[in-house]
C-alpha cells in the first residue's frame, strides 16, 4: 500500500491561516508606514539624501510645540470627561430604567454618524443662532451677546466628548452589567453603604471595562481631524497639521508632514506606555 501523505502540523496549519492577515497587515500598514518614516528624513523637494531637517524646524518652532501640546491637552481632557459622564450613565442605565433601550441607542449614535457630518452638526448646534444659544437667550434675556462654543478650545473639548465618548460609555456599562449582584448584595449585608458599595466593589470591578474604552477613547480624539478640521478655527491639533502641510502650500510639504505624522505616532505610543503603566501602578497599590 502507498504511503499516506503525513497531515501538516499544528504550526504550519497556523502559519497558512494567519498568512492573509500578515499579508494585508504588511501591505496596508508595514509598507506606508515604512514609507512615511522614509519621506520624514528626505530633504524637502528632493529626490535622494537625508536630513534631520524637517525634524527640526517642527520640533524647535514655538508653534509645532504648541500643536503638540494642544492635540494631548484635547485628547487628555477629552478622556477624563467621557469617564466622568461614563461612570454615572452607566450606573443609571443598567437599572433597566423605563426607555433604557432608547438611551442605549442615542448612547451608539455618536459612532454611526461620519465624523464630518457630525462636525457640522454640532458647530451649527452650538453656534450663535444656534439651539443653544438660542435657548440660552430665551431663558436669559438680558444676555448681551452669545456664549462661545465653536472655535474654542472648551468647546473642540465638548465636541471631542460627545464623538467619542461612546467607546468609554459602552465598555463601562458592559464591565458594570457584568457584575453579579450577589456581590453588591454580600456587601450591603456586611453593612457597605451605597456609596462604599460603589468605591469598594462596583468600580474596583468595573474598571477593566473603563480603562479599556478611555484609551480608545484617548486614540481616537489624540488622532482627531474632521472635528477641529472644521470647529477648531486657528485651533489645529497634528492631525489637521499635518493636512495643512499638504493641502496649503504649493508645491506640497511631503517631507514636513511625514516628520509631524511621525511625531504624532511617537507621541501615541509614548502616551499608550505611559498609561498602561500608570494603570498597572495604581491596580498593583490598590
Amino acid at each position: 500500500m502507498p504511503a499516506t501523505a503525513r497531515p501538516p502540523s499544528g504550526r504550519a496549519t497556523t502559519l497558512l491561516l494567519l498568512l492573509p492577515a500578515l499579508a494585508a497587515f504588511a501591505g496596508l500598514f508595514c509598507y506606508p508606514l515604512a514609507l512615511t518614516v522614509r519621506l520624514s528624513f528626505r530633504p524637502e523637494g528632493a529626490e535622494a539624501g537625508w536630513t534631520l531637517a524637517n525634524y527640526r524646524l517642527f520640533l524647535g518652532d514655538p508653534d509645532g510645540r504648541a500643536v503638540m501640546g494642544l492635540t494631548l491637552g484635547l485628547a487628555l481632557a477629552a478622556t477624563l470627561a467621557s469617564i466622568a459622564l461614563s461612570v454615572p450613565l452607566a450606573l443609571a442605565l443598567r437599572t433597566r430604567l423605563r426607555g433604557h433601550r432608547v438611551f442605549r441607542l442615542v448612547l451608539l449614535v455618536p459612532l454611526v454618524v461620519p465624523g464630518l457630518i457630525g462636525a457640522l452638526g454640532l458647530l451649527l448646534f452650538w453656534g450663535p443662532r444656534g439651539w443653544f444659544n438660542l435657548a440660552v437667550a430665551a431663558l436669559v434675556p438680558g444676555l448681551a451677546r452669545p456664549l462661545p462654543v465653536d472655535y474654542t478650545v472648551h468647546g473642540l473639548v465638548l465636541f471631542y466628548v460627545w464623538l467619542y465618548f461612546p467607546y468609554t460609555g459602552v465598555t463601562t456599562l458592559a464591565a458594570l452589567e457584568a457584575v453579579d449582584p450577589a456581590v453588591e448584595e454580600a456587601a450591603a449585608v456586611a453593612g457597605a453603604t451605597r456609596w462604599q458599595v460603589l468605591r469598594h466593589v462596583l468600580l474596583p470591578l468595573a474598571r477593566p471595562g473603563i480603562l479599556a474604552g478611555s484609551v480608545l477613547t484617548f486614540m481616537a480624539a489624540f488622532g482627531a481631524f474632521s472635528v477641529p478640521l472644521v470647529a477648531g478655527g486657528d485651533y489645529r491639533p497634528l492631525a489637521v497639521e499635518i493636512y495643512k502641510q499638504i493641502a496649503v502650500p504649493i508645491p506640497a510639504r511631503w517631507s514636513a508632514a511625514s516628520a509631524i505624522a511621525v511625531v504624532m505616532g511617537a507621541m501615541q505610543v509614548a502616551a499608550l506606555v505611559t498609561y498602561m503603566r500608570l494603570v498597572r501602578r495604581v491596580g498593583v497599590t490598590r
